[in-house]
């Protein structure tokens, strides 16, 4: 008797149970398929996901690379192209650039008369204009000179300088002025280079 009673009171809360999961809409029996849907619909997502990475790593990769080889490619065209633009630009220079003689004792000459005028703006422009930080060298040579307080002397020995010889480069013709120990007391080196029209100063030593 208190067996069946016991029983009677399981089928109860088990009848309460099922009651109260399907107010919810969920069955017992349902409960149990849906789990294991769940589980296998989240392993397929796995595998899926899974096997897309390797299909963009097989596709990707290469993309990459030719995408990073085409973008090295267009550097070097744009670096070349650069390079070419310069060199035109500086030949124009060169070529349209008329200060200066044509022989080398004639620009000396022109670089003279400007100096004894006091004219330093237009003897700057017997130096040479390429290479622009060997311009800019001399530029700053002759300034520090004026600064210096030495202008008139440098002038002085510029008067008396005298083509001495040629050196290694048959284009550079170097002049000396020479002191009484037979040393150099200032030296100038004029070139003519292979776009110039005229001989420009490329080398001042005082």
């Amino acid at each position: 008797m208190e067996e069946l009673e016991k029983n009677d009171i399981a089928q109860q809360y088990l009848e309460k149970d099922a009651e109260i999961l399907g107010d919810n809409g969920v069955h017992p029996k349902d409960n149990g398929e849906q789990g294991g849907g769940v589980i296998k619909s989240k392993y397929w997502k796995f595998v899926g996901g899974f096997f897309a990475l390797l299909l963009v790593g097989f596709i990707g990769i290469p993309f990459i690379g030719n995408y990073v080889q085409e973008q090295e490619d267009k550097a070097q065209e744009e670096k070349f192209a650069a390079g070419v633009q310069y060199m035109q630009e500086m030949q124009e220079r060169l070529k349209n650039d008329t200060d200066g003689g044509a022989t080398a004792q004639e620009t000396l000459a022109l670089f003279t008369a400007a100096l004894k005028k006091g004219d330093i703006e237009q003897a700057n422009k017997y130096f040479v204009i390429e290479p622009k930080d060997r311009q800019e060298g001399l530029i700053n040579i002759l300034k520090e000179i004026k600064d210096s307080g030495k202008f008139d002397e440098f002038v002085g020995y510029v008067e008396k300088i005298k083509y001495m010889s040629n050196s290694s480069d048959e284009h550079v013709f170097v002049f000396d002025a020479l002191n009484k120990e037979g040393m150099s007391d200032l030296t100038i080196e004029i070139t003519k280079g292979k776009y110039s029209t005229v001989w420009k100063i490329y080398g001042l030593m005082f």
